[in-house]
């Protein structure tokens, strides 16, 4: 090993050092958190399609309008429209809906502003892994069994098994493989990539087809992710 090699290792651990010394755990701590806050609320939205299938459910009549001509128009002469909605259990359908727009909101929110500042990498190998999509409908089935939105039970049992899902997801790195994120065109790639000539490998959310020698625009949600930049 030369000399130019060795004081520049020891220059690396210096400043890593003197970073580690001048950032407080309050400030460590507040990051984790953050970076975690932007996989819940994606995890969420990949959700929202089961909320609304729940709500669905729920429904126990329809209150109908109708209006009846005084002549007939283009062939018809009455018109019947639905105007409301009866549920069950109107404050759970509520609290569905209040959760599913919240997580759309935060979601838009992340994918417009995460990749304020990106970095710019060369992709050296891509997988794509959008065809995991199908573990998501595994849940879904949650809703064609018997879940009674009016026993605190079954709503305590799913918001625990939702919760071990997210976890889960999180720890294993599928937080991602989101139904949501595919409707509006986003897939999932595992990248091997160089940035600053220094190879690394990260799971990619992208919005366009990944190739390898492109160079694209990238920010990192933490420390298995990140979003390329359209």
């Amino acid at each position: 090993m030369t000399v130019l090699a060795i004081r520049k290792r020891f220059k690396d651990a210096l400043n890593k050092t003197e970073y580690t010394r001048k950032t407080p755990p309050n400030d460590i701590k507040r990051r984790r958190v953050i970076s975690v806050i932007p996989s819940i609320a994606m995890f969420i939205s990949g959700y929202t399609p089961l909320f609304l299938i729940l709500m669905i459910n729920d429904i126990t009549n329809i209150t109908w309008y109708s209006y009846t001509f005084s002549s007939s128009v283009v062939g018809f002469s009455q018109v019947v429209l639905p105007v409301g909605l009866v549920f069950n259990n109107p404050i759970v359908v509520l609290s569905l809906f209040i959760l599913s727009i919240f997580s759309l909101v935060m979601l838009r929110y992340v994918i417009k502003n995460i990749t304020v500042n990106a970095f710019v990498i060369t992709i050296t190998e891509v997988k794509s892994r959008s065809s995991e999509l199908a573990n998501y409908t595994i849940p879904y089935l949650i809703s064609f069994v018997a879940v009674d939105l009016a026993k605190w039970q079954d709503l305590f049992s799913f918001a625990v098994f939702l919760s071990l899902l997210c976890l889960l997801s999180i720890r294993s790195q599928s937080t991602f493989i989101n139904p949501i994120l595919a409707a509006f065109g986003y897939g999932l790639y595992d990248c091997h990539y160089t940035e600053n000539n220094n190879p690394k490998t990260c799971v990619m959310i992208s919005a366009k087809d990944l190739s390898s020698n492109e160079t694209v625009h990238y920010k990192k949600l933490n420390n298995y992710l990140g979003i390329i930049k359209k």
